[in-house]
């Protein structure tokens, strides 16, 4: 089968002989890829500019330009999207220039269809993995700037929650703070989930996950353990849900709250991913911890405000 998270991923070969085309397009269309070809890089290179690719297979050895040229360009005019060469005439150094240049992978000719989507499977994953990290980054940056900008505590974790359900593909993202009087998690802000879930009831923090706030660690509760650990599993499952990752959030071990981030595929959460979310996950405490400092500041200035005579007409 083809990449799960992308199975209609767009992919575009050149190649000089039309039979590679056809022979490319039948073995990956049956794995649900879109393949479109050209015969010639100058033809690829137009085509690029109005059309979206994930991926591009290009020959080394055409006439007018060869693969390398084409490997080339691509990085240089489209940095986003993926290159992999392949040639009938394999040799080393030409593998180790088109690695060089930022091509993907290599494939000599003949190949068969078992080595062709594992190359294609493998180079998407890269190429997934390169776009998320950038979208990631860009994430960072713009929370940053909200945090920095704004004490709307909502509208920065708003930013949050949005854009981790997009880059993330999950179906839903939440942050709850700590309600210390009564031991209690509080919805603060939601992205993705149905009002049906979200209104099943308050969260006890005794019995919603509750190791998350115990370890300060994040931990990940999928659909076999909810009744174990979630206070409404059957909530939970009416939802859809597959698999539940709660991030504690703190400044200096001191508990503000919890992230939780919601599946509703089969598709375990990664080291990398968990890396990535606990990031964001100190972005979000930063947040919080900004905006009580700042709702402190002003109750003590409504509190000498009480103090200052008021002026005489």
């Amino acid at each position: 089968m083809g990449l799960q998270d992308q199975p209609q991923a767009a992919i575009l070969v050149i190649d000089d002989e039309p039979i590679v085309h056809e022979s490319i397009q039948r073995i990956l269309s049956e794995e649900g890829y879109l393949v479109d070809g050209d015969l010639r890089v100058k033809d690829a290179m137009e085509r690029l500019k109005k059309t979206p690719y994930d991926l591009v297979l290009t020959d080394l050895m055409m006439p007018e330009q060869n693969g390398l040229e084409a490997v080339k360009a691509i990085g240089r005019e489209h940095p986003g999207i993926g290159v992999v060469m392949f040639t009938g005439y394999p040799n080393v150094d030409s593998a180790v220039e088109s690695i060089k240049l930022g091509s993907l992978d290599y494939l000599p000719k003949p190949f068969t269809p078992d080595e062709l989507i594992a190359v294609v499977v493998r180079s998407l994953e890269k190429v997934q993995k390169a776009r998320r990290d950038r979208e990631l980054e860009q994430l960072f940056v713009e929370a940053e700037k909200a945090i920095q900008s704004s004490f709307d505590l909502k509208e920065v974790l708003q930013v949050i929650n949005t854009n981790i359900v997009r880059i993330f593909q999950a179906k839903g993202s939440s942050v709850f703070l700590y309600n210390k009087r009564t031991n209690s998690l509080d919805l603060n802000s939601t992205c993705g989930l149905s009002d049906g879930y979200l209104k099943k009831g308050q969260l006890d923090a005794a019995r919603s996950i509750p190791e998350v706030l115990a370890s300060n660690e994040p931990v990940c509760i999928e659909a076999a353990l909810f009744d174990q650990h979630l206070q409404y599993p059957e909530e939970a499952r009416k939802e859809g849900l597959s698999a539940i990752l709660s991030l504690p959030l703190g400044i200096d071990e001191k508990p503000l709250g919890v992230l939780r981030l919601y599946r509703a595929d089969a598709r375990s959460f990664t080291a990398e991913e968990i890396t990535g979310l606990k990031r964001l996950a100190d972005l979000a405490a930063r947040a919080i911890q900004n905006a009580k400092s700042f709702q402190r500041i002003q109750h003590d200035m409504e509190e000498l405000k009480k103090y200052i005579p008021k002026a005489k007409d």
